[in-house]
């Protein structure tokens, strides 16, 4: 049986690591677009903050190790663009080289993740302005705070928000969080969320809730934060606005998605079509409070999924 997994990380590998214990016999193809297989993105903000000294410590396990210790065939820097259900083929490119790749498979897991939401918020790009998802990422937000940086202007208050928030601040930094909503921490209910604005007011954390980023101002690097209602002086914004599935290229495939573009699975985490799964952000996730699909785009869900879909694809 081969077994082919767009995706290295949380979801993509865990699923991968639970097909190598189910099915002995198994070949096992993963594609990852970037460098890096398998490592903690709920780190990263701890990366920049100085409390994980290093970025290989977010590392669980290579592609080397996967190769060479389990016999799974891991592929860096291989992004898939289209996938063919009928012949059951994935197909793609080198994401430097642009050499062009088709693998065939007998069942798929499509683990492609999600993507960060930037705002188009100025007529060109602006140094200084930075998204958190990858280690490259953490290593740029890392880099760039190493010059005189001392006010960042985080957009957003979700989880990703708030942990930078907390990190820049160990780091001596003036932080300022704008939310659109009128709470930090959106998902949470409202008796909660107070809590965080009263922590975030005692470590001197700056925080506008109710206010719409418009633009941003600068040259050539960021200088201020235009809301509708303000403008704020800065050096350097971190947008943490939320993710969206990276699920874009399956539009000719007849995968069902929810309307924000989450893979629709059951509870094996089969998708609609005959041996294709999806599992980790780029799919959805049965709530048992609403007995409804919903989107909960988290680590902890995306492994367990993972572990779901390699249980499930070996027949176990």
């Amino acid at each position: 049986m081969k077994y082919v997994i767009i995706g290295g990380d949380a979801a993509g590998m865990s699923c991968a690591m639970q097909i190598y214990r189910e099915d002995p016999d198994a070949h096992i193809v993963a594609f990852e677009k970037g460098e890096i297989f398998s490592y903690g993105q709920c780190g990263l903000p701890y990366l920049i903050g100085g409390l994980i000294d290093h970025h290989s410590k977010l590392i669980a396990r290579s592609a080397e190790t996967f190769r060479d210790k389990y016999g799974i065939d891991a592929r860096c820097l291989h992004e898939v663009t289209s996938i063919d259900p009928k012949q059951k083929t994935v197909s793609g490119s080198h994401t430097k080289t642009k050499e062009p790749f088709t693998e065939s498979y007998d069942r798929l897991l499509i683990a492609t993740g999600a993507s960060p939401v930037t705002l188009n918020l100025n007529n060109q790009p602006l140094e200084g302005v930075h998204i958190l998802k990858t280690i490259p990422h953490a290593l740029s937000i890392s880099n760039h705070l190493k010059q005189d940086i001392t006010h960042v202007t985080i957009i957003g208050g979700g989880y990703i928000g708030l942990e930078m928030a907390e990190n820049l601040k160990a780091l001596g930094k003036k932080v300022h969080i704008i939310q659109r909503g009128s709470t930090l921490g959106p998902g949470f209910d409202t008796d909660m969320a107070k809590h965080l604005k009263e922590e975030a007011d005692a470590q001197g954390i700056q925080v506008t809730l109710g206010e719409t980023v418009q633009t941003l101002e600068g040259e050539s690097h960021v200088t201020a934060v235009q809301t509708d209602k303000q403008t704020i002086k800065t050096d350097m914004v971190i947008m943490a606005i939320g993710v969206t599935p990276q699920t874009s290229f399956l539009d000719k495939t007849g995968i069902k998605r929810l309307p924000n573009g989450a893979i629709v699975v059951n509870e094996y985490m089969q998708t609609n079509v005959k041996d294709i799964y999806a599992a980790g952000d780029c799919a959805a996730t049965y709530h048992r409070i609403k007995q409804s699909l919903d989107y909960i785009p988290l680590g902890t869900t995306a492994n367990k999924q993972g572990r779901i879909a390699g249980f499930h694809m070996t027949g176990t």
